[in-house]
Order: C-alpha cells, then structure tokens, then sequence
C-alpha cells in the first residue's frame, strides 16, 4: 500500500469519525413523541437538539393574552439512565425567573437550554419544582416510532351523531368506556389496518378503512360506521330532554376514565373526587385508585344532579357534571378533555359556556373601591344580563342541550346573587389602606332577587345554589350580627308534649320547679341532682329546641324583608342545621327526638335523607370500635411547660407531625380527612401522627370521633392548652406542628399545604 494511500484511508477514516463524533455531538427530533403532559393545551415541545455539551428545548406556549407566565430557576429536565436533575442555564426568546406577558396572539415560542443529558438517554422529563408547575413525561430523544399508521392516532366521532367512537394513544386505545392494550397490528392492504385489542378479559378486533378529508371506516361486531376526526363536522343530535321534578334521587353515579399516557413513574396512584353534599352543607371527598394502564373507576353516592370536582398532582378539573344512575366516562391529559357516554354532551356544553363568563375578580376588586352598595349591586346585574343574552342566543340556535341550558341560567343567575351579596367582604379589604368601612345595605339592596330560583327545588342542579344557601344563612343587614336565647322550660315542656314524647317520672319531678312565666326555676341545692339529670336526659331535645328557635327566629326576619314562604330553601338550611352534628361530630339524634326534630321540613326526600344519615351515623359508631390504628393517651402527668416535650420523647427516633384540632372546627376536620391517604401511603415509614385538643371538645363528641383518626390523641386540660397555644402563636386552629426525629421542632407552623407538597417534606426528614 503506497503512503497516498493509507494517507487517503486515513482522512477518510477520520472524516467518518468527525461525522460520527458530530452525529453524536448534534442530533435534531423536531416533534418529538411525549408522554404524560400535565398542561396539553398549553405547552407544547416542538423540538430537541442534544449534543456533547447542551440540551436545547424548543417550546410553544399559547395562554390568554395580557396574562403572565413564568420560567422558573428551578426548572429542570432528567434523563432516564441517571437521577440527576439537569436545571435550566439559559431562556432564549423569554426571560428566565421573570413575569412574561402574553401578546395579543396568546402564542410564544422560545428555547430552554440546559447541560447535556447522558449519551444513552432514550427518554427525558421535563419539568418545574413544585406541584402546579408544567411537567412534561417520556420525552423521546429520538423519533418516532409508532405500531399504527400516524392518520390513526387520533379521536374519532361518530359522523350521524357526533358520539366519541374511539380514540387511539400511544399505548391504549379508548372504545366503549374502557382502555384497552394493542395486541396485534397487521395491514391487511393500503389504508387498511387491522387492530386486535384486549383489556384482559375480552378482546376484539377493530377494523380502520382510511378515507379521504379525515374520515375513517371503523368496523368492529360486524357493523361498520364512518367516523370523523373533527367532531365539529358530524351531525349533532340536540337533547331536549330537561330537568324536572321530583329532582332528588338517593342513588349513585358511574364516573371513570383514562389519563392519556400516564406512567407509574409520575409517583401519583390517585385522585381525589370532592362532591358538595347541599344537604348537610359539607363537602365530602372519595379517593380514586389509578390502574398502572391509566384507567380509574368509581361509583360516586349523589342525589341530585350536580358538579364534583377532581384534584391531583396531575389534573384539576372544575367541571365535571354527574347525575343519579348515570355513567361519564372522561379521557383526561390529552389535549382536549373527551367524553362518553350518556352525560357526554352536557359536559361537553357546559365546558363550551364557559366562555360566556364576564366576571373577573381582578376587575371587580379594582372597581369596587370607589362603590356604594347600588353602585356594585348595578355593575354585577349589568354583566349578568349579557350573560344571560348570550346564553339565550346560543340556546336559540339550537346548538345546546336542554340541560345544559336549565344549568347555565341558573349558574349564572345564583353566582351574581353571590357576588350582589358579598359587597362588604370584598370592599373592606380592597379599601384597607384607607380603611374605609362599607355603607350600609340600603332598603332596596335585595330587591333583584329572584323568588322563583330561591324556593324552587330545581336550583339544586346549579353548584352555585349551595353558595347561595350559605350566603342567605348570614344575608348582611339581615342577619342579627348576635342571637341570645333566654331558655323558657314551660315552652320546651309544651314541645314535648306536643310532639308526642313521652313523659317520664324524671320529667314531672323536674316540670315542678318552673316558675309561672317558665323562664326561671324554683330550685334549691338539694334539688340541684334533679336538675342536672334533667339537662343530661333531655340535652338532645334541648339542643333541638334551641337550634329549632334560633333557625325560625332568623327566618322569620328573611320572610318580612323577602315574603318568603318555607320551601326548599328553608328545608335546606334546617337539614344542615340538623345534620351538623350527626356528620360532624357522630352525634345521632335519639329516635324519640327526630320526629320533633324534621317537624317543619316539607322535603320528604330530605327528611328520609336527615333519618338515613342519622342510621348511618349509628352504624358507624358502632363500626369504629372496632377500628385499628387509633390510640388515646392520658396526659403525661407533669408541669404544662413540659407536657409536648415528654409526649415527643415517646416518639423519638420518628417523624412527628403534630396537629391541633378540635371536634368542632370544621376547617380541622377537614383537614384530617384530607390527609387520610397520605397517612395511609406512609404507614409503614418512620412517622408519627399525634392529634391535641383540648377540654372545648366535649367529651363525649371526643370519644365518638377518635376512632376514625388514625393516630396518637391526647386531650389536655384549658391551661395545658394555653401554655401550647401560647408557645406555638397558635392563634387559630388547625395548626400543625413539624418535628424531626432528635426531637426538635423543625417548622413550628406548616401553614396549608396539600398531601403532594406534604408528602415531600415529610421525606426529608425521614
């Protein structure tokens, strides 16, 4: 071989290396395959280029015009060969860790640099610290490769009705409410597939037929239907059915779905449903178990057609409809949120109407500064009135289910309500550095409301309405801002004999000391044991009367400024006013009392609910003693200031995480309900739950609901209590404290945080 030659073979051999070395050194995927996309509509990558010393992302963001993004420091992308976190080095065409305002198209496109990932990577995770950054999973490094013909991967409508059909994802398809895996894939002929799917206890075989302008022929059972890729061309059949009465309906709803692309690796396993219970006035929350496929099920107990709303690390929605007997099947993480079943085409409307709100908070804060009651009452009214003008258009175009209608125009008409009715709360605060105090309500300030939609039982389809409720309960002007009740034993006796109960020896023994007007006793020190007998035997009654007398006082004053009749309105807030302490506090209502008790609710769904939950309460008492996981300590016998320091020193070794509660505060209880999955995720870590109250949780409300708190309780006296509350600032409850496992107090107050944001600073510790 001549030295030109092997010179030649040389150079060629080493321009092959420069190739190869820049082949690994710069390679382009311009739209890459991604999996799970926490914000689908809104962040797109549009491009990768990896080399031997960068990463460069290439994004496209639509967001409302006017409003602000940000690009935060901690931002990140991580590669799947190491654990590493790769954090961002520069932002190209957006600043980095500022408020970017959106232009008037609503589109930005700018790249995110950050340091080479490893050479082997085939997947990265892009993603921003915290729970309610972007994150964007399996981000391919290479491109594409995918089983179906790309036409395929897609939602398909079908064209005579506008029904979801199917949908076809990276590793499901979604067809007759369930998720499915491929198990095979075999073109028969061009344009031609032949697909064979199975959800591990059946499986069918899908045939697509492409045809032309995004349409395919999907043949499935012998049947075969034309289906369109855009639902907006299919023929829409318009539900005229509507709501009618009677509304309530004590049964359950079917509610399920799929997340697109989900992945076990996300770290979330669940979901948490809230459902608004209008009739004892509490929201109450279900947990959702995530199949590894991404599919979830659950059956929802509702009794009213109504909005629940879903929560997690990895979707929010806001809008979700159910009714009684009804199934929803939802594809959530695509896009576009997709629907099927019979509540489809509500949901889908209801989404859609969305676009016909006005009112803005900022706004309204902003203008409210410088208002009278009328002046705001006037603005309100005025954007619900074009609200409403365009509801009807729409409605007019026969566009829009009945149902969805019913639900909008009694949205809209219930929200302003809301807002007419809390002038005072916004104005206040919007006037804080002048401090200028609201104006009284004038006369005719609640001259707009509508007294077809406050007494009329179909308000209970709107979410809005259970706002209303509460807001009517404590009507500024209305309500006395104080209620004091002078105990007249002579009409409490004239109840129970009334109602049928009846009397015992105890009674008439005690019915001899009432004074002759009934409002004092004639009672000594020897008679003093009769008297407390009397209280604790009759203090269920007692507590009736008195919430009876109270709730009648107050309505008496909306029926002269409103002339309105008892009806569903009122029935409502008398439930709540009953079942406050039998779901709250597991405090039944003896039997003999309950008839006296549901005496002036005409409801009687209602009433049959107050009686079914009242049984249920009973049932649970009984359930809970037999529960695990709870136990009650007695309070370390020793001075107040030592009293936390010894109950940790029995912990030690453990995380503990100490919360302050008590039976009658809400806000605590649900509080504890909501960290219930996350004690139960962590029970077999390193950590310690220890619930203090103190004497101002009667004793027997204590005992009832201990057992269905997992964890260590201790109930202390009223000093024990103030020298804590004292050394924690605790001015209001709940209030949690954060102890390591030497001991020390490492977070004296952790503030709201949910169970994700908890959860990881829980592990830092253990």
């Amino acid at each position: 071989m001549t030295y030109s030659a092997l010179s030649k073979k040389i150079t060629l051999a080493f321009l092959f290396l420069i190739i190869a070395i820049a082949g690994y050194a710069q390679k382009t995927v311009n739209n890459p395959a991604t999996g799970f996309n926490n914000s689908p509509s809104s962040l797109k990558i549009t491009k990768i280029v990896t080399s031997d010393s960068a990463t460069v992302v290439w994004f496209t963001t639509r967001y409302p015009a006017g409003q602000w993004i940000r690009i935060p420091k901690n931002t990140y992308i991580q590669d799947n060969v190491s654990p590493t976190k790769h954090y961002i080095q520069k932002a190209v065409g957006i600043p980095l860790a500022a408020q970017y305002f959106m232009p008037e198209t609503g589109v930005v496109s700018y790249q995110l640099i950050f340091p080479k990932v490893n050479a082997k990577a085939t997947v990265i995770d892009y993603g921003e610290e915290g729970d309610n950054g972007w994150k964007i999973y399996d981000i391919a490094l290479q491109k594409r490769k995918t089983l179906l013909p790309n036409f395929i991967y897609s939602s398909w409508y079908d064209k005579d009705n506008s029904n979801l059909e199917v949908a076809f994802f990276n590793k499901a398809v979604i067809y007759q409410n369930k998720v499915w895996s491929y198990k095979s894939i075999l073109k028969k002929t061009t344009g031609n597939t032949a697909i064979s799917i199975t959800n591990g206890k059946e499986t069918r075989q899908l045939l697509v037929s492409e045809l032309k302008n995004n349409k395919i022929n999907l043949t499935a059972d012998r049947k075969t239907i034309q289906l369109s890729q855009t639902q907006v061309n299919c023929k829409r059949l318009i539900s005229k059915e509507t709501y009618k009465l009677p509304i309530f309906r004590n049964d359950s709803a079917t509610f399920s779905g799929y997340i697109a692309n989900y992945s076990p690796k996300l770290g979330i396993k669940t979901l948490m449903l809230y459902i608004d219970n209008i009739i004892t006035g509490e929201q109450e929350n279900q947990i959702i178990k995530i199949q590894k496929n991404g599919y979830f099920s659950t059956k929802v107990g509702i009794y009213r057609p109504q909005r629940v709303y879903l929560r997690s690390g990895l979707i929010n929605e806001n809008n979700i409809y159910l009714e009684p007997g009804k199934p929803l099947f939802m594809i959530m993480g695509s896009e576009n949120l997709m629907y099927q079943g019979p509540l489809a085409q509500l949901n889908e409307d209801l989404n859609l109407l969305n676009k016909i709100d006005l009112f803005d908070y900022d706004d309204m804060k902003k203008k409210i500064v410088d208002m009278k009651p009328n002046d705001y009452k006037n603005y309100l009214l005025n954007l619900q009135k074009t609200e409403l003008t365009k509801l009807d258009s729409i409605h007019q175009l026969g566009t829009l289910s009945e149902k969805a209608y019913q639900i909008k125009k009694t949205n809209i008409i219930c929200r302003y309500a809301n807002h007419v009715i809390e002038y005072n709360w916004h104005y206040e605060p919007a006037n804080k550095d002048n401090k200028k105090a609201a104006e009284k309500y004038p006369s005719d300030y609640y001259n707009f409301f509508d007294k077809k939609i406050i007494n009329n039982e179909l308000s209970v389809i709107s979410a809005d309405y259970d706002t209303f409720i509460n807001r009517f309960e404590f009507l500024p002007g209305v309500k006395p801002e104080s209620y004091s009740y002078t105990y007249n034993y002579a009409v409490m006796f004239q109840a129970l004999k009334e109602n049928n109960i009846a009397l015992t020896d105890l009674d008439k023994s005690f019915e001899k000391f009432i004074s002759a007007d009934g409002l004092s006793l004639k009672i000594d020190s020897m008679d003093k044991s009769t008297q407390d007998a009397w209280l604790e035997k009759r203090g269920d009654f007692i507590k009736i009367f008195n919430n009876k007398s109270a709730t009648n006082f107050y309505f008496k004053k909306i029926d002269s400024a409103f002339n309105i009749d008892k009806g569903i309105l009122f029935d409502i807030m008398r439930a709540q006013d009953i079942l406050g302490p039998i779901v709250d506090e597991l405090s039944p209502i003896q039997e003999e009392n309950l008839d006296y008790a549901l005496s002036d609710i005409k409801n009687q769904f209602i009433k049959d609910y107050i009686r079914l939950k009242n049984e249920d309460t009973k049932k649970q008492l009984i359930a809970n003693k037999k529960n695990g996981g709870y136990f009650v300590n007695q309070t370390p016998k020793v001075e107040a200031d030592k009293i936390l320091d010894t109950i940790v020193s029995k912990y030690k070794g453990k995380v503990i995480l100490v919360d302050f509660w008590a039976t009658w505060c809400g806000p605590c209880l649900n509080g504890i309900a909501e960290i219930r999955p996350l004690k139960e995720e962590m029970k077999d870590n390193n950590m310690v739950f220890v619930y203090i109250t103190d004497e101002s949780s009667p004793l027997a409300t204590y005992q009832n609901l201990v057992p269905t708190i997992k964890g260590q309780h201790y109930r202390l006296k009223s000093d024990e209590w103030r020298y804590l509350a004292d050394k924690f600032k605790i001015n209001g409850i709940p209030h949690q404290v954060l102890i390591n496992k030497e001991g020390k107090v490492v977070n004296p107050d952790l503030g709201f945080m949910d169970n994700g944001q908890l959860k990881k600073l829980l592990e830092k510790y253990l």
